[in-house]
Formats: structure tokens, sequence, C-alpha cells
């Protein structure tokens, strides 16, 4: 990989946003990781969709994560069981043999005075 110094006039090359709060909370690595995903796929990308409660989720395979971080579905149920026991996901079955829709939340009243 080729790399430059920082500049001024430098950019960021595409980016996955990391949430502060995710810092301190006791999760493995790969649940953050699989977070900051869903986060961005859900905030930035056309395959989120929303509910008729304007809520928007995701809906997909394991699969479809695990080629991202390179690891395998199995390892992507267990990210997701861990951030479902942590409250930050949310997923609802619709129907049998289609994907979960996985709503991803965010901390309440973290802006809070």
């Amino acid at each position: 990989m080729k790399a430059d110094y920082i500049t001024n006039g430098s950019t960021l090359p595409p980016y996955l946003a990391y949430p502060r709060f995710l810092l301190g909370m006791n999760i493995r690595l790969t649940a953050k990781e699989v977070y900051a995903i869903m986060l961005d796929m859900t905030l930035n990308s056309e395959a989120a969709q929303t509910d008729k409660r304007g809520r928007r989720y995701l809906a997909f395979y394991n699969k479809t994560i695990a080629e991202i971080i390179d690891r395998t579905p199995s390892t992507v149920a267990q990210s997701l069981r861990e951030l479902e026991d942590v409250g930050l996901v949310e997923k609802k079955l619709i129907a049998l043999h289609t994907p979960y829709h996985i709503y991803i939340k965010l901390p309440a009243g973290e802006n809070d005075p």
C-alpha cells in the first residue's frame, strides 16, 4: 500500500464512523466493528429501508457482513447477539426464509447535560 503524509490539503478516504460510546462498552471488538458497519449502512446506504413508523432498518443475511469483515456468518451472529444484549440492535423476524429486519439503535440521552 502506498501512503502519503497528511498535509493541510489532505482529504479523507472513505471511512466508517466509529462512535465514541463503543470505546467503553464491554463487548468484543468484532461486535463493535459489526455495529460500526451496520450504522454506516443504515445512515449512508440505499440498503437501508424505512418501516411504517419511520424507523430505518437493514434486511440482510449474516453472510453479507461476514464478507465485509472477513469473518464467518456465525461470528456475525454472535456479534449481533452481543449487540442485542446491550440494547444497540433489535432483530425482528418478518417471515421464515427471509432476512431479519435489523434496527440499529443509538444510546438515548448521551448528549444530555
